[in-house]
C-alpha cells in the first residue's frame, strides 16, 4: 500500500512549520526512503519500547525499520525504555539526556521515538530540551498514538500532582504510521486506542461517529482499509484544530474531551496496569456526556448512543467498571484542581451540546461534579 501523506501546516510567528504524516501498510522496510530527507547524514538516537526487544512480529517490524534507515544515517544509537507510565518521570528524562550528551550529539542530531504514546511523549520531550531543541521523528506503534498523541507536538512527563504536567510543545519533523504493526498489539491496548478514535467523531464530526457505529466491528478486527481511513480522518481533524491553536490557549482544549476525568481515574490506579489510558478515556468521555445531560446541554438519546458504542466495543463506561480502584468523589475533585486547563482556580471541562459538537465550560461547579461522581461509584 502506497502511503498517504497528510501535511501539517502551522504558523509560528513569521515562520511556517510544515511536516508530513505518512500513513500506510508495511512502511517499515521503506522507512529510509520515505524519511531520507530528514535523516540523511545525521546522528540519530532511537528511543524505543523494550517490547520490541523480544522475538515477535513487532520485533520483526522494528528490525525492518532499523535496517532501512541505517542506509542513510551516519550513526544510530538504540535506547530501550519501558512503554509504561512509570517511565514518564523527570528522573528518567535526566538519565536519557546525560546518555544522549555522552553520545556527542550536536544540533543536527535527531531523536526518533518508536513506540506508543509514552515513548512519543518521552522522546519528544527529550528532543525539546537537548541543546535547547533538536529534531524529532515520531514512529507511533499503537492505535492511540497513531490517531492522537503522535500528532500535534505535545510532549511531557507526569508529576506527583497529575499527568503530563511537566512538558513542552515540540513539533516533530515527520511522523510515520504503519498500520500493520497494530496487529502485534495486545487486544486490550488496541481496543483502548479505539476510545480516542470515537472521541474525534464526538468533538467534531457527527457523520464520522455514525460511520464508526456501523464499522466498529470491522475496525476492531484490524480491517486495514477501514483502519487507514480511521487514522487519516483523526489526523486531519486534529491537524485542523492544532493549526488554529497550537499551544492550547482555546479550541485545542476540545481534544481533551473526557481527559480531565480520565487522568484523575488513571492516578487512582498508580499507573500499574489496572486501568490503561484508553480505558480511562472511555469512562471519562461517558462521564462528560452524562454531565452534559445532567446540566441540560445534551439529550438522553445522544448520551445513550455514546455509552452504547463504548459498550459494544467492550470498553468501560462507568466508574463501577473499575471497582478495583479506590475512587472517592472528594479525592477526584481534588485531582481536577491540578488539571492543565484549570484557570483562576476554576475548573474547566469539555462538554457536548450533541454528538459532533463539543464546547468548553470554563467554570464547572464542584458540587455538581461531586454529585455525578457519587452517583457513579
Amino acid at each position: 500500500m502506497k502511503p498517504e501523506v497528510i501535511n501539517i501546516n502551522l504558523e509560528k510567528n513569521t515562520e511556517t512549520l510544515s511536516y508530513p504524516i505518512f500513513v500506510g501498510y508495511n512502511l517499515f522496510s521503506n522507512a529510509g526512503i520515505l524519511l531520507k530527507q530528514y535523516i540523511q547524514n545525521r546522528k540519530i538516537i532511537i528511543i524505543y519500547d523494550t517490547y520490541f526487544s523480544y522475538k515477535n512480529k513487532a520485533n520483526k517490524n522494528f528490525n525492518e525499520f532499523i535496517n532501512s534507515i541505517k542506509n542513510y544515517t551516519s550513526s544510530v544509537k538504540l535506547v530501550p525504555i519501558s512503554g509504561g507510565d512509570e517511565t514518564k518521570k523527570l528522573t528518567k528524562i535526566m538519565k536519557l539526556a546525560e546518555e544522549s550528551i555522552a553520545y556527542k550529539i550536536d544540533r543536527n542530531s535527531l531523536i526518533i521515538g518508536f513506540g506508543g504514546g509514552v515513548i512519543g511523549d518521552v522522546a519528544g520531550f527529550l528532543a525539546s530540551i537537548l541543546l535547547r531543541g533538536i529534531g524529532f521523528i515520531n514512529i507511533p506503534t499503537t492505535l492511540l498514538a497513531q490517531v492522537d498523541s503522535a500528532v500535534g507536538g505535545k510532549t511531557g512527563v507526569n508529576s506527583k500532582f497529575g499527568k503530563n504536567l511537566i512538558g513542552s510543545f515540540h513539533q516533530p519533523i515527520a511522523v510515520l504510521s504503519s498500520i500493520n504493526i497494530l496487529k502485534s498489539l495486545p487486544k486490550r491496548e488496541f481496543r483502548a486506542g479505539f476510545a480516542e478514535v470515537i472521541k474525534y467523531g464526538l468533538i467534531k464530526d457527527k457523520t464520522f461517529f455514525s460511520w464508526l457505529e456501523n464499522e466498529y466491528e470491522n475496525i476492531l478486527k484490524y480491517d486495514e482499509i477501514k483502519l487507514n481511513k480511521v487514522i487519516k480522518k483523526c489526523c486531519l481533524i486534529k491537524s485542523e484544530i492544532v493549526k488554529n491553536d497550537e499551544k492550547e490557549s482555546g479550541s485545542r482544549a476540545l481534544l481533551n474531551l473526557g481527559h480531565t476525568f480520565a487522568h484523575a481515574i488513571e492516578s487512582f490506579g498508580n499507573y500499574d496496569g489496572r486501568i490503561i489510558h484508553g480505558e480511562a478515556v472511555a469512562i471519562g468521555i461517558c462521564l462528560a456526556f452524562k454531565l452534559s445531560n445532567k446540566l441540560g446541554y445534551c439529550s438522553v438519546s445522544n448520551t445513550k448512543r455514546v455509552l452504547n458504542i463504548f459498550k459494544k466495543s467492550k470498553l468501560p463506561t462507568s466508574l463501577k467498571d473499575v471497582s478495583n480502584l479506590s475512587i472517592s468523589a472528594t479525592k477526584m475533585v481534588e485531582k481536577f484542581r491540578y488539571d492543565k486547563k484549570a484557570r483562576n482556580n476554576k475548573l474547566t471541562f469539555i462538554l457536548n451540546y450533541e454528538i459532533g459538537k463539543s464546547f468548553i465550560n470554563y467554570d464547572m461547579n464542584e458540587d455538581t461534579l461531586m454529585e455525578l461522581i457519587n452517583e457513579e461509584i
